[in-house]
């Protein structure tokens, strides 16, 4: 049986992308989400945690999980479109460890656009989206 340390950092995976994909309409998304952010909020070094959103976090919510707000740069777009771009750019500017967004549905192209952002930021992106 392995022992994990979860006091010591996790070595930095490979530039890409995850799909985080949960059921509609769910209150527990939060619960599941929130304590990944702030693992990560705690992971990142000097790079930034940038989260994408449509909507404002609560600062208390974020303070309830221990999300390391030092480390956690909110974006708040207006759409999916401007999600989308907004994340492709925090993807590829390269400081940031892990980009989280939202940006809907997305076609095989907007996807490929995104991973190869990732890849040229060095950095992660999960993109959480509802069925």
């Amino acid at each position: 049986m392995t022992n994990f340390n979860t006091a010591q950092p996790i070595a930095q995976p490979a530039s890409g992308l995850t799909e985080l994909v949960l059921t509609q309409g769910t209150s527990q998304s939060w619960q599941m989400v929130l304590p990944m952010i702030a693992h990560l909020s705690r992971q990142c070094g000097q790079r930034w945690l940038t989260w994408v959103t449509r909507e404002p976090v609560p600062a208390q919510l974020l303070a309830n999980f221990n999300v390391d707000t030092s480390r956690l740069r909110l974006v708040h777009c207006k759409n999916d479109e401007q999600q989308l771009w907004v994340s492709w750019d925090a993807l590829a500017l390269g400081n940031s460890h892990t980009v989280i967004a939202s940006p809907g549905k997305l076609n095989k192209r907007e996807f490929e656009q995104l991973e190869r952002a990732a890849q040229l930021g060095q950095c992660q992106g999960l993109l959480i989206r509802e069925r």
